[in-house]
């Protein structure tokens, strides 16, 4: 499954809440590869169903199995047509679409999620001892079991990238409303790309190398599409009570997001809202044909997302060297990766203030992580790698008074960068351009990475 369309919560901007990494639905299920994967699983799943086929605007091609009623067929052609002329793409086949009451389509996500979350079992541990040394998530969160709850309340319709069909909730009328048939044509815009650019089997290419931070701004290119194609329907087919029913109905009452995680919303969100963004930075260089060539030549890093000038000026980048710290410690290897941009501000932000979060990350440069596991205890090590000595500066400063927090301990990092508390030891490490973050559950251990890393 691919892409799922998610409801924003009617409660309040929760952070990154509008469009939805949760929406991200057409992601929704399939954030894969946001941060440290933390939504990874739950991406893949969504990801799944992207490709449809279709053939130009305004030629009949909703295929027999999608048990439309006669009028819905028609207000998903005459969708679909709009959608074409608007993303000035011609569709390439024929596309199943099924409409589903809100129930059915809950049933059918929680069902995708839970193969899902079966089959990755193993991944999805790993990334919930992560998330909660990182105190990303607390201790006592059920981290699959929140993804489910989250999923399965929040969207609204998807694309599964696999199987070639399209979803959306709202059924159980002759007709569709405007909540649903903007949820359509986000979906659409998702099937139309797909058959051009063939995201899903790029996404799937880069998600199997372990290459989070491509697949977060892939997505975030993918959604922004969907979701600026979306605005554009709604603008032009739409009256102004249309679209404030089309608003009222793509909301919930929070009921699915109150108790979640910041974080895991936070990065949900992230590909609709930021990918929004991104897309719109290159709707205004050259309209459609730039955004097309940012499929062609995708971003490659969540900070090409959050900051779109970036895209053209530093399109590459190469993860610092780390040493095998599993080795070098005598410890179990866990995992390794990159945490980006994104993460490390929603890292940092969750102790300091968003805007001093926001100014520290905001030198990545590229960077890498290590996780081992000494005995009962977990640790972590990341390399960051800045664009000049001032911002890592500026990171190990705002690292220093993240650490209090983090660590839950009343005296501020030592000169040597040693912090320690009740919940936590570690070491910040500056070195030139570049930042060493230790944490770990016990002093021994972060003590232990933190040779490993001098050495």
């Amino acid at each position: 499954m691919d892409d799922l369309d998610v409801a924003k919560s009617s409660s309040g901007d929760s952070t990154r809440m509008t469009v939805a990494l949760l929406v991200v639905l057409v992601v929704v299920l399939v954030v894969a590869g946001i941060g440290i994967a933390t939504v990874r699983d739950a991406n893949d799943t969504v990801r799944r169903a992207t490709a449809t086929t279709t053939v130009s605007p305004g030629a009949t091609s909703v295929a027999p199995a999608s048990d439309l009623s006669p009028e819905q067929s028609r207000v998903v052609e005459e969708v679909k047509g709009q959608v074409a002329a608007i993303r000035g793409l011609a569709w390439k086949g024929t596309l199943p679409v099924r409409v589903l009451t809100k129930e059915q389509l809950a049933t059918r996500v929680r069902a995708l999620t839970s193969e899902d979350l079966a089959e990755n079992r193993a991944e999805i541990t790993t990334d919930e001892s992560i998330l909660k040394l990182l105190k990303l998530i607390g201790k006592d969160v059920d981290y699959a079991k929140t993804i489910d709850s989250i999923l399965a309340g929040g969207v609204l319709g998807y694309y599964d990238d696999e199987a070639k069909e399209l979803f959306v909730g709202g059924g159980g009328a002759a007709t569709l409303d405007p909540a649903t048939k903007a949820t359509l044509a986000h979906e659409l815009t998702h099937a139309l790309t797909d058959q051009h650019f063939d995201f899903g089997a790029t996404t799937k290419a880069l998600d199997d190398q372990n290459k989070t931070e491509e697949v977060a701004a892939l997505s975030a290119v993918i959604e922004g599409d969907a979701e600026l194609v979306a605005e554009l329907w709604q603008e032009r087919h739409l009256t102004d009570r249309e679209r404030r029913d089309a608003r009222n109905g793509s909301t919930t009452d929070g009921g699915s997001f109150a108790s979640a995680p910041p974080y895991l919303l936070e990065s949900l969100f992230f590909p609709y809202q930021d990918g929004l963004a991104f897309v719109r930075s290159r709707h205004r260089a050259g309209g459609f044909a730039e955004v097309d060539n940012a499929y062609l030549r995708p971003p490659t890093s969540t900070e090409h997302i959050l900051h779109p000038e970036t895209y053209a000026t530093q399109p590459s980048w190469t993860p610092p060297s780390l040493p095998d710290l599993a080795a070098a410690t005598g410890c179990g290897a866990v995992d390794t990766g990159t945490l980006g941009e994104f993460d490390m501000r929603q890292l940092l932000a969750s102790e300091i203030a968003t805007s001093d979060a926001r100014t520290a990350a905001a030198g990545w440069n590229g960077d890498a992580f290590a996780v081992v596991r000494c005995g009962t205890a977990l640790g972590l090590a990341d390399r960051w790698q800045t664009d000049d000595p001032a911002s890592a500066g500026r990171l190990a400063d705002a690292l220093g008074r993240w650490a209090r927090g983090w660590s839950g301990s009343t005296r501020a990092v030592d000169a040597e960068g040693r912090f320690t508390g009740p919940s936590g030891s570690g070491r910040v490490l500056r070195n030139g351009g570049r930042v060493d973050l230790v944490l770990a559950d016990d002093a021994t251990t972060a003590d232990r990475l933190a040779r490993a890393l001098a050495g």
